[in-house]
């Protein structure tokens, strides 16, 4: 009898154990900065139906949802309004570069990769210190935190645009604008592969981050910012999201 009663006993931790991770499931709103190759909608049309998002943060973002059993709610989200979300708390988080300039309304989390920032210039035109800068126009995301100095700097002319995208079909058309800023493994990523490489030459380094999970304060799952982390830390700790990011950053040449 005792015996009868102990299996029915293990039998029902076994039961409760198993529901637990679907009672604790929770969907987190998150906004995938519209960046080539960060997130952008699926150009397979035979795909796009499963699958209608890629790019390196829906990668990170599926695998999140394996190893937790959670799930996020995407939106493919232009960089200017990315912000504009956290500070209202209309999305829970989003993988993006971290910048103190956040801090009042945004909690630094776990960080994915390092990621270095600065400006390309066109071929032909030196930008060997910060001052030469101020002699040319630089083409940069509206909304995109390069570096503190440069970003309030009125001295640096900038031409500021929808992504990156316009940004070196900016500077390559021969208009005002003759560097492009932004994170340099993104900017070079889309160089190479719109074959745009003869048409740029000099880079600066302005400033160091690193992709990180970044809590809105606002969120109504602001508990479970500690689990989201310790998720993503497992992440880095096997390396997956190294992997993740430098397959799609550096692709292997056809």
């Amino acid at each position: 009898m005792r015996r009868h009663v102990g299996r029915l006993l293990a039998a029902f931790f076994l039961l409760f154990a198993a529901a637990l991770p679907s009672a604790r499931a929770a969907e987190f709103k998150v906004d995938l900065i519209q960046l080539d190759p960060w997130a952008k909608p699926n150009p397979d049309a035979a795909l796009r139906a499963k699958t209608p998002l890629i790019g390196i943060i829906v990668d990170m973002l599926h695998e999140f949802e394996r190893r937790s059993g959670h799930t996020t709610l995407k939106s493919l989200t232009p960089y200017a309004r990315v912000e504009r979300d956290l500070q209202q708390g209309d999305i829970d988080f989003s993988i993006m570069a971290w910048s103190d300039t956040r801090s009042s309304y945004a909690r630094r989390g776990t960080a994915l990769v390092p990621l270095e920032f600065g400006v390309i210039a066109r071929q032909g035109i030196s930008i060997k210190r910060y001052d030469d800068l101020k002699n040319i126009v630089t083409a940069a995301p509206r909304g995109l935190k390069v570096d503190p100095r440069f970003d309030s700097d009125p001295g640096v002319p900038k031409e500021l645009v929808r992504d990156y995208t316009q940004a070196i079909r900016i500077a390559v058309a021969d208009r005002k604008a003759k560097a492009v800023a932004g994170g340099l493994a993104s900017l070079n990523h889309l160089i190479q592969q719109f074959g745009l490489a003869a048409d740029f030459g000099d880079v600066l380094v302005l400033n160091t981050s690193d992709l990180t999970v970044v809590f809105s304060k606002q969120s109504k799952l602001l508990a479970s910012e500690a689990q989201v982390n310790a998720v993503f830390k497992t992440m880095v700790d096997d390396g997956t999201s190294k992997r993740i990011f430098e397959r799609w950053m550096f692709p292997p040449t056809p």
